[in-house]
């Protein structure tokens, strides 16, 4: 996520973030509302379950990343089962989000052979990814490559 990105997060929810402070959002800015979303429903659901507003209660974010083409969340500890919920649909929802942009899309489930799986809309797909490499000449391959290949026809 740019700097910008990261630091309105950083500076409306300085307690939920507070471990990605010298980190970073390993995420696209595509998925910035998202992000911000699921950042209001967390705190949202903390307020009404009564946790206090300190550095030792409140919940805290340990990794927020892409993952195989979804949005990941991790906490430090424990959260309730309604967070973990939120979390949850931030997750379903980044599978119909492009991670670039913003605009619906869908997890690519096709790209694979050492490709990152991607949830991107049609037009950043057509910019930012060209068909995967494919040598020539197979017989510069490793015989486990060749075997793959010929396997994957």
């Amino acid at each position: 996520m740019n700097p910008e990105n990261t630091e309105k997060l950083l500076t409306a929810y300085p307690l939920l973030y507070r471990e990605l402070r010298e980190r970073c959002f390993e995420c696209g800015d595509g998925w910035f509302d998202l992000v911000w979303q699921v950042s209001t429903e967390i705190e949202t659901a903390a307020r009404l379950e009564g946790i206090p507003k300190t550095a030792e209660a409140w919940p805290s974010v340990s990794i927020l990343k892409q993952k195989t083409g979804t949005l990941r969340v991790q906490f430090d500890k424990r959260v309730s089962e309604h967070i973990e919920a939120l979390v949850t649909q931030a997750y379903e929802r980044s599978m119909e989000t492009c991670e670039l942009c913003g605009a619906a899309a869908q997890l690519d489930r096709k790209r694979g052979l050492g490709k990152w799986t991607e949830t991107l809309c049609e037009s950043c797909r057509k910019v930012h990814h060209s068909p995967p490499h494919r040598p020539q000449d197979k017989t510069k391959l490793p015989v486990w490559m060749r075997e793959r290949d010929s396997k994957l026809k």
